[in-house]
């Protein structure tokens, strides 16, 4: 098995950048969710879970890119602060993550609905991050995924990972039984700790994807064991460098 790809989101929500490496400390991917959009009549974080416009944005260097092609600074000054506010419609600001950083975010449960109900979720503290520090995908699933359903679009984008693996076979959710077990990939050792749920993000639309609201009832057939999870979420146990290429191996 070996890495795939390798991916970081500067901007939480935001488009990613495909990368040759990830360094990887104790609490994740360096520079990975570094900032992120935060709403200023709550506090929290404004994720595309609830504010579906920011996928439709990206990062290049220092600069937000909107998706009229305006660019603001990635700092938190009066003209970002006005130019996103502007952008999504409601006072926001940009917050760079940091040890004393304690915030929610709001999803559903429901995610092909968009007016569904919206629940408050804990952030871990001192980041941007959903839950875990590392998402990893497998290709093997993605193709699986691909070739059950031909009528859904597929695409990495869509799941948000870190890591994609190449495990050399073609099969559905495999990467399920690595969970309790330790993955050294390159020189990094991850715990894998549980199978990734998913929310609204995969069926959301964003540049060159069209909304896939059947994604959801879709990984819930495939899945029979998490009806709804796709990739595995896991913690770091030995930091360092992970490139493109590099193998992967499974211990107990």
């Amino acid at each position: 098995m070996r890495v795939a790809d390798c991916w970081r989101y500067p901007v939480k929500s935001l488009q990613g950048h495909q990368v040759d490496l990830l360094q990887v400390g104790p609490d994740g991917v360096d520079g990975d969710r570094r900032w992120a959009v935060i709403d200023d009549a709550d506090g929290r974080l404004a994720s595309a879970k609830r504010y579906a416009a920011l996928l439709e944005a990206s990062v290049d260097g220092d600069h937000v890119v909107l998706p009229d092609g305006i660019r603001v600074a990635l700092v938190d000054d009066d003209s970002t602060r006005s130019a996103l506010s502007a952008w999504l419609g409601t006072a926001v600001h940009l917050a760079e993550s940091a040890p004393s950083t304690n915030v929610e975010y709001q999803m559903t449960f429901d995610p092909p609905d968009d007016d569904a109900e919206l629940f408050s979720i804990p952030a871990p503290p001192g980041t941007f991050l959903d839950l875990a520090p590392v998402h990893l995908v497998t290709a093997g699933t993605l193709e699986a995924c691909a070739a059950a359903r031909p009528d859904l679009d597929w695409d990495v984008r869509r799941f948000r990972p870190n890591l994609v693996v190449d495990t050399g076979v073609t099969g559905l959710f495999g990467e399920q039984a690595w969970v309790g077990s330790r993955l050294r990939v390159g020189e990094v050792v991850l715990a894998v700790d549980s199978p990734t749920v998913r929310c609204a993000m995969p069926l959301r639309a964003q540049p060159g994807l069209a909304r896939q609201a059947g994604l959801f009832d879709a990984m819930s057939e495939l899945n029979e064991e998490y009806p709804n999870h796709l990739g595995v979420y896991c913690s770091v146990v030995s930091p360092g460098t992970v490139r493109v290429g590099d193998p992967v191996e499974v211990s107990s």
